[in-house]
């Protein structure tokens, strides 16, 4: 009886370990660049702190927000002028769409499922931040 239960916990771990490594969260990469943060206006700290993107933020309080883009993009602007898109999520990170992984442990009648993945995502989380001038102009916000 232990066995299956032991052979389970073992299942999990490397998916506790793969999800803990997947991505920075935005206050590991506010810790890791602390004195830029600090430097900023109190609001965009904030919008930082909250995960939003806010109009005229740089590319750098983006990415600490978001991290890094899946896809950068360039195109004619509404003025004229050339904007910079950072794509995130969806389909933007891989050519493969939609592909997933699973692994699963069994022994006799009990089996427990460990380990799951994807590359690609759905659209809803797909996500434009859309910079002209080195400042952000729009931003799709999923939430």
């Amino acid at each position: 009886m232990k066995l299956p239960l032991l052979l389970g916990l073992f299942a999990l771990l490397p998916a506790s370990l793969w999800l803990a490594g997947c991505a920075t969260s935005t206050m590991s990469r506010i810790d890791a660049n602390r004195a830029t943060y600090e430097s900023w206006p109190v609001e965009m700290r904030q919008a930082v702190l909250d995960g939003r993107i806010e109009k005229d933020m740089t590319p750098e309080m983006v990415e600490m927000v978001l991290g890094k883009p899946g896809r950068v993009e360039s195109r004619a602007g509404r003025r004229g002028d050339f904007e910079e898109v950072w794509i995130y999520g969806g389909s933007s990170n891989s050519p493969v769409k939609n592909a997933n992984v699973g692994v699963g442990i069994g022994i006799g009648p009990v089996s427990i499922g460990g380990i799951g993945g994807g590359v690609g995502g759905s659209n809803a989380d797909y996500r434009e931040v859309v910079f002209a001038g080195g400042k952000v102009v729009s931003g799709d916000d999923p939430k």
